[in-house]
């Protein structure tokens, strides 16, 4: 849909999302909206650039997610006295159960995604071990320049490829269903759950179940390890580990096992000598089974390539 009447894309957005005020910013201007919107399920995916500067304020979501991302240029979303920013490296993700207020700049067209509130919270069930209480907790932005949020932004990509597919020639339904939920599994890892109100940590505990995870994780990094196996052998749901991990250590169980895993590399890299230690040998002993995903984690890491390290 295509409209410079603001009284016409105001209907328009009503109607997929929920009902807000839309003011242009610019006295007497009109709008040059641009909307497509795809749907499946419990899901979808729209692009959104009103081609002006505008305010809206909607009345509130209630019973669906969104994240916003701009594509180019800046906005504004305003909760109470929090005001998040967003721009291509920043998505925001605004409140369901809170009123919000938004700008959007003038040349910042979006792409939105959209997801129902049960759906997500269904995903999260399955992945935390638990069922969140009074619905999922997330928090007001989502950043896409981390490896999860840019995870999160692939499967958008492969998700949206599948349904602009011709008909006949997209996936399968599992297929279908599993885009969608790999999608929304992304979306909770990218973003810094909360604790569901009542949910209380004894700190003790949490700081004793940090102690044991650093010692699985020295036993066993070089090991093929997954979040809900170290989860299970350290007795917690894979929820408790990462709010836990988050809350003490600001990383997931993931990085955290990438960065034990580079450490142990740098140690042996420092320790051999070149000619009788390879640095494939030393990658796949520390749990690395591609050498150019290891030399680029490495180089982030350490500021210079395993091989200078290997000839000091």
């Amino acid at each position: 849909m295509t409209t410079s009447d603001v009284e016409d894309a105001h209907q328009k957005i009503a109607e997929l999302f929920c009902r807000h005020d839309l003011v242009p910013q610019a006295r007497g201007t009109s709008v040059d909206m641009k909307l497509r919107s795809l749907h499946r399920g419990d899901v979808g995916i729209e692009y959104l650039d009103y081609g002006a500067e505008v305010r809206i304020n909607p009345e509130g979501l209630e019973d669906f997610h969104l994240v916003q991302i701009p594509l180019s240029g800046h906005a504004l979303m305003q909760v109470g006295k929090d005001v998040v920013e967003s721009s291509p490296k920043l998505a925001t993700v605004p409140p369901v159960d809170r009123p919000f207020s938004m700008t959007w700049d003038a040349g910042t067209p979006h792409l939105i995604v959209y997801v129902r509130r049960l759906a997500l919270a269904s995903v999260a069930e399955r992945l935390y071990g638990e069922s969140p209480q009074g619905g999922v907790n997330l928090g007001y932005a989502m950043d896409l320049n981390g490896s999860l949020g840019r995870a999160f932004l692939r499967s958008v990509v492969e998700l949206h490829d599948d349904m602009i597919s011709e008909p006949g020639r997209g996936a399968p339904a599992f297929v279908q269903n599993l885009l969608a939920d790999t999608m929304l599994s992304r979306l909770l890892m990218a973003m810094e759950n909360k604790p569901a109100d009542g949910d209380v940590r004894n700190p003790g505990a949490e700081s004793k179940l940090i102690r044991r995870f650093r010692e699985l994780l020295d036993r066993h990094a070089s090991e093929d390890l997954a979040v809900p196996d170290m989860a299970e052998n350290l007795g917690v749901s894979v929820r408790t580990l990462q709010l836990a991990l988050r809350a003490e250590v600001g990383a997931t169980p993931l990085e955290l096992l990438r960065r034990v895993r580079l450490d142990r590399a740098r140690e042996m890299l420092l320790e051999g000598e070149p000619g009788q230690e390879s640095i494939v040998s030393i990658a796949e002993r520390c749990g690395f089974s591609h050498q150019g995903r290891f030399s680029a984690m490495y180089l982030e890491a350490f500021g210079e390539l395993p091989s200078e390290t290997l000839r000091r």
